[in-house]
């Protein structure tokens, strides 16, 4: 007996956004790794500039190039969510450095317009929380970003709230509204659609709200959460999320607890892309230490090149990354992240071990 038309429509479509999301990853690594080889040759040039017309030349390389990676890392972290394979990296953070850290880059994106950041955070949310913080960053980032584009007046509210709360639980409410250009009638969870249909809701404008928003809202959902938006609202546009986080943990619960129903998976090998960046940067200023180095020489010798903002230290963390994940345990993950971004200064703060990057 054959198959109905319809189940072989069903699988087909499968199928495509299946190739879609290998497609897009295959195209975010090629993409990544020249980019990424332009902010660390930009960053170098910028610190030997010989006049001010040719710091505005590289400023404007830098800043294209960032925004350019932006997009791209959307694109990456958009297949791996709808392919599943998107790590968590669960660690104990202050929800409120956090926060005022978002605050601060807000304020920074706004202090050309005319509009007003506020943010109001539940006193009863516990200080320390268990969770990926960089990727709840990224999850707000996702709203806020979107409200900052559509907003040119008024005011950008965050609101946080604490929606339930056990012994092995903190489920967080998050609100974002603005008072920019809205949407239009009937949108709604379109917006949310997954990465072929997106495209579909008519309006460029839109489109760049429907990949920042199904980024979102996936995940809100691999943190046992969901996302939505609230209609009607007038003037602009609100949205919700929620997030299930935990209680800070000890060393040994995190090494003994499982996190029921929340996916942590291995976390991506990004080795080559490392590599291809050292190919094409000066060589170190001095020897990188030898493979028997010991973890308390490592940590000390990446932190004073850090400090010279020496690029090796990409190179120095790619050869001992075993080391330094023994060393640093989650960390090391938080590590890679800011070494990846060429933030030397909050993975100084990572290895100072303030626990505020």
């Amino acid at each position: 007996m054959h198959r109905p038309e319809a189940d072989t429509g069903a699988g087909n479509s499968v199928e495509l956004s299946r190739f879609q999301s290998e497609f897009l990853s295959g195209v975010s690594h090629q993409l990544r790794t020249p980019i990424n080889a332009i902010l660390g040759v930009t960053h170098l040039a910028l610190a030997q500039a010989d006049s001010e017309q040719q710091r505005q030349y590289l400023i404007s390389i830098q800043t294209t190039s960032r925004q350019l990676m932006h997009s791209v890392n959307n694109l990456l972290d958009l297949s791996r969510l709808e392919q599943g394979t998107l790590a968590l990296a669960p660690a104990n953070f202050q929800l409120k450095s956090l926060l005022d850290d978002l605050t601060q880059d807000v304020n920074t994106r706004l202090v050309k317009r005319a509009v007003v950041f506020t943010l109001t955070t539940d006193e009863r949310i516990p200080a320390t929380l268990n969770g990926d913080a960089s990727r709840l960053k990224q999850l707000i980032n996702c709203f806020i970003d979107n409200a900052i584009k559509f907003t040119q007046q008024g005011e950008i509210r965050l609101q946080v709230r604490m929606a339930a709360r056990n012994r092995k639980s903190v489920r967080l409410h998050f609100t974002i509204e603005d008072t920019g250009s809205g949407l239009p009638p009937g949108l709604g969870m379109a917006l949310f659609r997954n990465s072929e249909k997106m495209f579909e809701v008519g309006g460029s404008e839109n489109q760049k709200k429907g990949i920042g928003l199904r980024i979102a809202r996936l995940l809100a959902q691999l943190m046992n959460g969901d996302a939505g938006m609230i209609t009607p609202h007038s003037p602009g546009a609100a949205f919700w999320f929620t997030v299930q986080l935990r209680p800070a943990q000890t060393a040994e619960q995190a090494d003994t607890e499982h996190r029921p129903g929340q996916k942590t998976l291995p976390a991506h090998d990004d080795s080559d892309h490392q590599a291809g960046i050292a190919e094409v940067l000066p060589p170190p200023r001095r020897p990188l230490p030898a493979a028997d180095t010991s973890a308390e020489q490592l940590l000390a010798d990446l932190q004073q090149r850090l400090l010279l903002e020496d690029f090796s230290c990409l190179e120095l963390a790619r050869r001992h990354a075993a080391t330094l994940e023994n060393a640093l345990g989650a960390d090391a993950i938080r590590l890679h992240s800011a070494l990846h971004d060429f933030d030397f200064t909050r993975a100084r703060v990572i290895l100072g071990g303030t626990g505020e990057a």
